[in-house]
């Protein structure tokens, strides 16, 4: 019964478009970084935002086809080349926009309001969405594009599947309660998950997200995996949650160092 409600699940999310986590996983990891954000850091997303992060951590992906925001549909991933270094084109890369941002915001004070605002709304989004399994653009091996699985014979994205991973592996759950039961490391471990910078989590991932090309094979069904590779795909999903949503806290708390 368990597994038929996971396929249920999945199999209503692939109707939808694949544009990087889905709500359920954008909700989720804004919510670890809430739980791990100073409070100089809460205070000062408050005084800009008028709700808290996870009410805007999928609003990239539906602002990207709106007049004046098309740009942005390019800022939802990293593009690498065969040797896991960044493809340096900076209007279709999520890590050279969430540093660029960084940089803007040590003067927030000096920025109008809405620029405040909407430059935190992308990094609630970007910071979260670089870390998706699927957001590494391994440009050079065509192999790795437009890959597909089946669902119960049907097609199903390969990029849909990962997008809805978080809610896949915790069914029933709510964002909150995912928060909750993975949001446990202990201080040392989240530093440890935090050091460097955007551009060092990119090169990270992109070493590391190699393997769920090995874990799936095109056109495989999903059902039919057995559950050795769904355990891995699970850690290798909820690792990249945590590492998303610390690493959002960490760029917050690193805004609104002090209040100014």
């Amino acid at each position: 019964m368990k597994r038929l409600t996971l396929v249920v699940v999945l199999f209503a999310l692939s109707t939808h478009i694949a544009v990087a986590w889905n709500n359920i996983g954008h909700a989720t990891i804004a919510l670890i970084a809430e739980r791990n954000m100073t409070e100089e850091a809460k205070q000062g997303c408050r005084s800009y935002l008028k709700h808290n992060l996870p009410y805007y951590a999928s609003w990239m992906d539906y602002w990207r086809n709106c007049a004046g925001f098309e740009q942005t549909s390019y800022w939802h991933g990293v593009p690498v080349d065969e040797h896991n270094e960044q493809i340096k084109d900076d209007t279709r890369n999520a890590a050279y926009q969430i540093k660029r941002i960084c940089k803007r915001m040590r003067k927030y004070h000096r920025l109008k309001d809405s620029i405040v605002c909407d430059n935190l709304k992308y990094l609630i989004h970007m910071v979260g969405d670089m870390h998706c399994p699927v957001h590494t653009k391994y440009n050079n091996e065509p192999a790795l594009k437009q890959r597909s699985v089946r669902m119960k014979g049907n097609k199903l994205g390969f990029h849909t599947f990962w997008d809805a991973s978080i809610g896949y592996y915790n069914p029933k759950m709510k964002c909150d309660q995912i928060a909750e039961k993975y949001d446990t490391l202990t201080d040392e471990q989240i530093a440890e998950i935090c050091k460097g910078t955007p551009d060092d989590w990119a090169k990270q991932n992109a070493i590391e997200m190699r393997e769920i090309y090995t874990l799936m094979a095109m056109q495989s069904e999903v059902t039919e995996v057995d559950s050795a590779r769904h355990e891995r795909m699970k850690q290798i999903a909820m690792k990249q949650m945590l590492r998303g949503g610390y690493r959002l806290a960490k760029v917050m708390n690193d805004i609104f160092r002090e209040v100014l």
